[in-house]
């Protein structure tokens, strides 16, 4: 019986260790779920919503394949239907329960005029993150519902035919533990009963003696009365030492399963994330575009070549590098504009990207050096996007004074708001600002006098009235010298808003010299940049030289009393031509 008895504990030991191993095994669920949408043929661009890529909690694994090329990006949902503008593209959808159905194929509404051709998502400013691959491309990421993912492959080929989604699925097994640790203990119980049952069997058998050689006589049988033998229960020390057993026995297993976890843990990727925030671009996004225009600077610099600049400057910065490479070709000993730091020295000290859904969009930005914050003087840049499939191009590149405080400003997230040229929102209007510090410039009349902090103005010391009188000086009577200025487009001038009701101005200015013989028969003689860029070595005409000024200013509120303060600036040749 005892032997039975293990047997049966035996047997069910591994019933309940088996149940679950198989809990943690085949009988399992699946970790993830997954919906599968074909793509309609002819489709170069798929779109991925928010809502699809939310349908499940947790976060998303995008898998694509059926082409030579594979891209995926991912950005707002707006900018991403807006950078497709006029293009058919699919949908993907789901339903109520997560299930995909067919996708959808429309055309997107036209944004900035943006129609025709096939263009090539790679590498958009509007992406907040992106991957490319060949073949085949698997993709972890964490979006929120307003953020949409893009698919592709080159813009000119059909999208990758196959895209799947999958989410992680929490998986629970928390009879496992307990099944497990029960067999276990009864495999024990088992064992102990198995022993027991033997030592029984060796104790009923009695002790072997080894017979003798030659066998006595046998006796005369007696008549011997057999008294029933009683077991009695053990008692008192051994009782308790016994029950003890059993019962630390039963409580370790009780301790054992509450200890243990009741749960499958379910390992995911780390993958980093998108905050959708009111501004146009991320400080991740804006961080990018800093670094990518500081390096095609540096590269254009050191091949003197303007058509290096065309993907990411334009405007008064690549009008004013583009005539200083024509000079430093001509001589090595001129000096270009400063140099944008680059990775990993720059360091990008303030970001202010403009709170917009619309075009274009403006980018403000400060750059310093971190090997020599005090020998180089920091870098702020104005960048505009002209429309959703342009990149940002640096339109003004000033340095910073060093006497220089920005004024407060929005957060990174909050973005700030573009004021328009004629507000009144300022003490001085935008569109007005050139002009009035033009006229500052040439005399200093009472009314801009009244109206700029003029204390720590560099540039007025280097190109304002006392400099102007050096140079009409200089001519003596024999050629005359008018000082002229071109305001620029009101459209161009980019007012940001800050945290003080004011606003941050950047402007730009060209000012005219034109020097012309006041006597006949008298020769006007230029030299070093004006030379080589009019190329004229002497004329009887005269010579008109074009300055280019990159203006930032602080501008205070309308009902402030402070004065409108430059902080920084950048100036340089632009032209100059015989008359």
């Amino acid at each position: 019986m005892r032997f039975v008895l293990a047997l049966v504990t035996f047997v069910v030991a591994a019933v309940l260790i088996g149940l679950g191993i198989a809990q943690r095994t085949v009988l399992l669920p699946q970790d993830h779920t997954t919906v599968r949408a074909g793509v309609p043929a002819g489709v170069r661009y798929v779109v991925v919503p928010g809502s699809v890529l939310n349908a499940h909690p947790g976060q998303q694994q995008l898998h694509l394949a059926g082409s030579s090329k594979v891209f995926a990006a991912y950005g707002r949902q707006a900018d991403v239907t807006a950078w497709l503008s006029g293009q058919r593209y699919a949908t993907l959808r789901v339903d109520a329960a997560g299930k995909a159905l067919p996708p959808v194929v429309s055309t997107a509404p036209v944004v900035a005029g943006l129609t025709g051709g096939h263009p090539d998502p790679n590498g958009s400013d509007l992406w907040v993150d992106q991957q490319a691959a060949t073949g085949r491309l698997d993709w972890n990421v964490k979006v929120p519902s307003g953020v949409a993912v893009l698919v592709a492959a080159d813009g000119t080929a059909a999208a990758p035919s196959t895209i799947a989604l999958s989410w992680p699925v929490r998986v629970a097994t928390p009879l496992a533990t307990p099944l497990i640790i029960g067999g276990s203990v009864l495999a024990v119980v088992g064992l102990l009963l198995y022993i027991w049952a033997l030592v029984h069997l060796r104790r009923r058998r009695g002790p072997r003696r080894r017979p003798p050689a030659k066998l006595p006589r046998a006796p005369h049988p007696r008549v011997h009365t057999t008294r029933p033998q009683l077991v009695a229960t053990a008692k008192g020390r051994r009782a308790v030492r016994r029950t003890a057993l059993i019962a630390s026995v039963a409580t370790g297993a009780v301790l054992l399963t509450g200890c243990q976890s009741t749960s499958r843990p379910v390992l995911v990727a780390a993958t980093s994330g998108v905050h959708v925030t009111a501004a146009a671009v991320t400080e991740e996004q804006a961080t990018r575009i800093v670094a990518s225009a500081a390096e095609t600077a540096q590269l254009a610099d050191r091949r003197l070549s303007a058509w290096t600049l065309r993907n990411r400057f334009d405007g008064p910065a690549l009008v004013l590098r583009r005539a200083a490479y024509l000079v430093k070709q001509k001589d090595p000993r001129s000096a270009l504009p400063q140099a944008i730091p680059v990775a990993p020295d720059a360091l990008v000290n303030v970001i202010l990207p403009e709170t917009t859904a619309a075009w274009p969009r403006t980018l403000f930005a400060v750059v310093s050096s971190r090997s020599a914050p005090r020998k180089v003087a920091p870098v702020a840049l104005t960048l505009v996007q002209a429309t959703p499939r342009d990149g940002y191009k640096v339109r003004d590149e000033m340095s910073l004074l060093p006497t220089t405080v920005l004024p407060s400003l929005p957060s990174v997230t909050a973005g700030a708001s573009r004021l328009q040229p004629d507000t009144g929102l300022l003490r001085v209007a935008p569109r007005e600002l050139a002009a009035d510090y033009g006229r500052l410039l040439r005399w200093a009349h009472p009314k801009e006098s009244a109206l700029f902090d003029t204390s720590s103005d560099a540039l007025l010391q280097a190109v304002g009235t006392a400099a102007k009188k050096k140079a009409v000086d200089a001519l003596g009577g024999t050629a005359g010298i008018t000082f002229t200025d071109v305001t620029p487009d009101p459209a161009d001038v980019v007012a940001l808003a800050t945290a003080d009701s004011g606003a941050i101005v950047a402007v730009d200015l060209a000012e005219t010299w034109t020097v012309k013989p006041s006597k006949d028969g008298v020769k006007v003689t230029p030299s070093g940049a004006t030379k080589i860029l009019s190329k004229v070595d002497s004329t009887t005409k005269g010579i008109a030289s074009t300055y280019g000024y990159q203006l930032l200013f602080s501008v205070p509120s309308a009902a402030s009393s402070e004065r409108v303060v430059l902080l920084g600036y950048a100036q340089g040749l632009i032209s100059a031509k015989e008359l």
